[in-house]
């Protein structure tokens, strides 16, 4: 019998109410958060999530990742971007 990947599911807090995204693997879930926040007006971000993961390394690399994801957009709302960098 194979054992089957482990989900990774990811939540995240909008104005309009909390999102449940699942996936198989990490770049899945990341790439599924990803368009996801870049939906979202950039005015709900940074946006509250949590990530919940059989493997605390791959969860906390995803959370990181998505709290640098979300602080960049944050940043080009609010001007503070340097071009060239």
């Amino acid at each position: 019998m194979s054992e089957s990947p482990a989900t990774i599911a990811i939540l995240i807090g909008t104005p309009a109410g909390a999102r449940l995204l699942a996936s198989g693997t990490e770049r899945d879930a990341a790439r599924a958060a990803e368009l996801f926040l870049l939906r979202l007006p950039s005015r709900a971000l940074p946006a509250p999530l949590w990530v919940q993961c059989g493997d605390r390394v791959a969860g906390d690399r995803l959370t990181a990742y998505l709290a640098d994801f979300q602080a960049e957009r944050v940043r080009e709302r609010d001007g503070m971007t340097t071009p060239g960098f």
